[in-house]
């Protein structure tokens, strides 16, 4: 009887087995070689968008352009209900407060609510093609590096000071009622533009843009923020090139 370490399921493969396997292997590299090539093209494109006219690359960036309104993303009921799950993960867990070290913010991650599936594939479906529109980078490519809650609280964080983001774009999205505070919203300081949000809307905006979050004086207001960049990018990185 032959040895255990000698005994082979498969049995050896042949020469001509193994130049395929070779072969295949090849196309895997070359064709994940090929398709960073492309991102990092369209990467570089976009972050370099602002130092020519828009009439060479046939459309405006949203490179270091004004925030775009890409329309209602949730209805009512469907805000309804993300509220109501963050007001039962709050509720047991409380918020969070050190997520973001150079601005903190008091926060949820939406990976934490019964309903995070259903947030990101909306939010997929709604903005990464009109993403691809206004950067030129394939909509394949973009990823949420961070998606979350801010709790804005009369009586906790009320406002959040000048920044930019450390993403190629963001998201602010109001999910409840403008009745609930008094104050609020988005100020970008490039344009003196004040946003005061239509709830469910989202707000599309160059992660570079400065901008802050305008303090409330009463009540609450919630408000879902992305990070958003594409797979495996390194905007930072990229940026100071």
């Amino acid at each position: 009887m032959a040895d255990a370490d000698d005994f082979d399921l498969f049995g050896a493969i042949s020469a001509a087995e193994q130049a395929e396997l070779e072969a295949l292997s090849n196309q895997r590299r070359q064709a994940v070689h090929s398709e960073q090539s492309e991102l990092d093209a369209q990467r570089r494109r976009y972050l370099q968008s602002d130092r020519v006219s828009p009439e060479s690359l046939g459309f405006q960036t949203l490179r270091n352009q004004r925030p775009l309104n890409f329309g209602q993303v949730f209805s009512a009921p469907e805000r309804q209900a993300i509220l109501n799950s963050v007001s039962t993960y709050t509720d047991q867990q409380g918020w969070a407060t050190q997520r973001h070290g150079a601005f903190p913010t008091r926060d949820i991650p939406v990976s934490s609510l019964d309903i995070s599936c259903m947030v990101t594939e909306r939010l997929e479906q709604a903005l990464f093609s009109l993403l691809q529109q206004h950067t030129g980078i394939d909509s394949k490519y973009w990823t949420f590096r961070d998606l979350f809650i801010v709790g804005y609280h009369e009586a906790h964080q009320r406002s959040l000071e000048m920044h930019s983001d450390g993403s190629l774009a963001s998201l602010t999205l109001l999910l409840n009622e403008p009745s609930e505070f008094d104050g609020g919203g988005t100020l970008f300081e490039k344009f003196d533009l004040h946003v005061r949000q239509v709830p469910g809307d989202a707000w599309i905006h160059d992660g570079k843009l400065n901008h802050s979050g305008v303090a409330i004086t009463r009540g609450k207001r919630l408000v879902m923020v992305a990070f958003i960049d594409t797979k495996g990018g390194f905007t930072d990185i990229l940026q100071h090139k």
